[in-house]
């Protein structure tokens, strides 16, 4: 049975049964997954990275958001912050509120996001890049993108540029 949640200007239609058991059914996320220093501070950092909006979002959606899809890290800014992207997987569809893909002219997409505070944007696309969920449950996978911007809270010397 599918639920309704709602979020700013989107309202989803959400299998949250089904996304749960995949999410618990996932070991961990990508960046204990991966292990490189730059997800080893990703994941020492993530309650402080997503807003707790953001984190209460997750779960009425069915996802535990200690489980990323994918991390990535982009750059080290002049603030001294690192900048990454990441994504989560919901089984549902996007009753209202805009798909955030744009797509540009060169054949790639940038998203709409929106901010939810100064270091954390967030948007909602249908996608299914590395997704939990089994091959043929690929329909209807909503993505949720997110930038965010991070402290560097292990060892110094291991830090990315």
């Amino acid at each position: 049975m599918n639920t309704v949640v709602k979020y700013k200007d989107w309202i989803f239609e959400v299998d949250y049964q089904r996304t749960k058991e995949v999410y618990q059914k996932a070991e961990n996320g990508c960046p204990e997954s991966c292990g490189c220093n730059n997800c080893k501070n990703f994941s020492i950092n993530r309650e402080k990275i997503y807003p707790q909006e953001f984190k209460n979002l997750l779960t009425e959606l069915g996802i535990d958001y200690k489980k990323e899809s994918e991390i990535y890290h982009m750059y080290r800014a002049e603030n001294g912050k690192h900048f990454y992207g990441g994504w989560f997987h919901f089984k549902g569809k996007i009753k209202e509120g805009k798909d955030c893909r744009i797509e540009t002219q060169n054949g790639g997409r940038r998203l709409d996001t929106i901010n939810l505070n100064e270091d954390f944007q967030v948007g909602f696309l249908k996608d299914n890049s590395l997704p939990f969920f089994d091959k043929d449950e690929k329909e209807n996978l909503i993505q949720i993108e997110f930038y965010a911007f991070s402290n560097w809270v292990i060892d110094k010397t291991l830090e990315s540029e």
